[in-house]
C-alpha cells in the first residue's frame, strides 16, 4: 500500500514537471519575401512574435523565391498539407473562402476588440470578405499613377509643374512630347497606352464604367464598355499599333525601361516604380500625380493577404500570428523598411512615413482605387477580357461584336460551373 501511495506521488511529480516544461505549439508560415530587406524585415517580426509568446507560440517561417511559391502552395493545399499561416493573392480570396481552406478570422478580430473597417484600408479588405465573414488580412497593397518626366515637358515647351489635369490634356502633352526618327519610328513618345501598368479595366473605370450589373452579375458588353474599347482602339490606331510594339520591344520593362531611359514622356505604373526610380535613375528629373482620366480619377490595386488554413491543428495560435503581422506596429516596420503600401491605415499615415509627399500621394490613391470584381463562377475573367482587347486591337472583330461573344462564352462557362458546383 506504502509502495503504492509513493508510486503514484511520483508519476503526479513526473506529470508535473513534463506539464511545466512541455513544448509550445508550432505554426509554420510561408511567404515570398526569401532576399534582402523584406527577409529580414519577417524574420525580425517572427523572432520579435516568437519571442513574445516564448513557451506558448513558436512560428517557423519559411521564404521561398516568389516564382516557385504559388506552385508549391498550391501543390501543398490540393494535398491538403499547407502551412498553417501564408500569404497570398488578395484579388481572389474568395475562391479559397467559398471552398472552406481559409479560416475565418472575423471571430478572431472581435474577440481581440479590432474592428477591421477602422483598422484597414476600405477597398483591399472588402477583397478578404466573403459573405458576413472575413477569411483573410491585407498585408500589402498598391496603387497606379501616372510618373511624367520634367525635363521632357520643358523640351516640349510645357510647364514641368503643371502635369495634366483631364485625358484631354495627357494627349495634347504627349502630343508635344513625342518625336520619331527618319524611318518614322518613335525616337521619344508623349504616353504609351499598351505600356507598364496601363490596362483597358482601368480606362472603363475611369470612363465611369464597372463590370458588374446591378443585379451583381458580370457584364464586360455593356454600353459604356463598348465605348471604352472603341475610345481605346482609336487612341492605338492614332499612334500605330505596329510603332507601339516595335517601340515596347526595344523597351521592355526592368533596366531597360522607356521611362527610365527617358524615352517615354508620360507612364502609368505601381507605386513602387519610385523605388526603381531611386534606384536605377537617381537623377531623373520627374514628377508624379493621379492618373487624369475622362470622367473620374481612378486608380487599380492588387497586392498580398495573410491567411490561415481552416484545417490547422492550432487555429487560435494560428489566428494570433496573422493579427500580429498585420498590426500597426508590425505594419509600420514593413512599410519603413520596404517601402510597401500597407493594409493597416494608421501604419501607413504614420507621420515618418506620410511627410514623403510621394507617400502621401499613394496612401491618399487607395481612396480612389479599385480591385478587378472577383468573380466566383469565372474568377480569371479579365485574361479572356485581355484577349478579348487584343483582338479589337489587331482588327479582328469591332468593338461591340468582341465584346458580345465574350459576354456569352463568360456567361455559358459561369453556368457550367453553376451546374456542376
Amino acid at each position: 500500500m506504502k509502495l503504492t501511495r509513493i508510486f503514484l506521488i511520483a508519476l503526479f511529480m513526473l506529470i508535473l514537471t513534463t506539464a511545466s516544461f512541455a513544448a509550445p505549439v508550432v505554426i509554420r508560415f510561408w511567404h515570398i519575401y526569401d532576399a534582402g530587406i523584406a527577409k529580414q524585415t519577417i524574420d525580425q517580426l517572427v523572432a520579435d512574435f516568437n519571442k513574445s509568446y516564448e513557451g506558448k507560440i513558436q512560428v517557423e517561417a519559411l521564404g521561398i523565391s516568389f516564382w516557385d511559391y504559388w506552385d508549391k502552395l498550391r501543390i501543398s493545399t490540393a494535398a491538403g498539407q499547407e502551412p498553417d499561416v501564408f500569404v497570398n493573392d488578395l484579388g481572389n480570396v474568395g475562391m479559397r473562402a467559398s471552398s472552406g481552406i481559409l479560416l475565418d478570422l472575423a471571430p478572431y478580430l472581435k474577440k481581440a476588440g479590432i474592428d477591421a473597417n477602422k483598422t484597414f484600408f476600405k477597398a483591399p479588405l472588402d477583397m478578404c470578405r466573403w459573405k458576413a465573414g472575413i477569411y483573410a488580412l491585407p498585408f500589402e497593397t498598391d496603387i497606379r499613377l501616372l510618373f511624367y518626366n520634367k525635363d521632357l515637358f520643358v523640351k516640349a515647351g510645357l510647364d514641368p509643374n503643371r502635369p495634366p489635369k483631364t485625358w484631354n490634356e495627357l494627349w495634347q502633352y504627349a502630343d508635344k512630347i513625342t518625336k520619331k526618327d527618319s524611318k518614322g519610328d518613335y525616337e521619344v513618345l508623349g504616353f504609351n497606352p499598351l505600356y507598364a501598368q496601363s490596362y483597358f479595366w482601368m480606362y472603363v473605370w475611369g470612363n465611369g464604367g464597372d463590370f458588374l450589373g446591378e443585379d451583381g452579375n458580370l457584364v464586360v458588353n455593356s454600353p459604356i464598355v463598348v465605348k471604352s474599347l472603341t475610345e481605346w482602339k482609336q487612341m492605338v490606331d492614332r499612334l500605330s499599333l505596329e510603332k507601339i510594339q516595335k517601340f515596347n520591344a526595344t523597351y521592355p520593362l526592368g533596366l531597360n525601361d522607356a521611362f527610365i531611359n527617358k524615352k517615354l514622356g508620360m507612364v502609368i505604373q505601381n507605386n513602387t516604380f519610385f523605388s526603381q526610380l531611386r534606384d536605377y535613375a537617381p537623377d531623373l528629373n520627374y514628377g508624379a500625380v493621379q492618373i487624369p482620366y475622362p470622367v473620374k480619377p481612378v486608380s487599380w490595386s492588387n497586392g498580398i493577404s495573410i491567411e490561415a488554413s481552416s484545417r490547422s491543428r492550432y487555429k487560435d495560435a494560428a489566428a494570433e500570428f496573422v493579427i500580429y503581422l498585420t498590426n500597426k506596429t508590425s505594419a509600420h516596420l514593413f512599410a519603413k523598411n520596404v517601402t510597401a503600401l500597407v493594409g493597416n491605415k494608421e501604419a501607413a499615415s504614420s507621420p515618418d512615413l506620410i511627410s514623403n509627399e510621394m507617400w502621401k500621394l499613394s496612401v491618399q490613391t487607395l481612396d480612389i482605387s479599385q480591385f478587378r470584381p472577383f468573380v466566383l463562377e469565372y474568377s480569371l475573367w479579365y485574361e479572356d477580357l485581355e484577349k478579348t482587347v487584343e483582338s479589337v486591337l489587331y482588327g479582328k472583330a469591332t468593338p461591340k461584336k468582341a465584346l458580345d461573344d465574350l459576354q456569352k462564352m463568360l456567361e455559358t462557362q459561369i453556368q457550367k460551373y453553376r451546374l456542376t458546383h
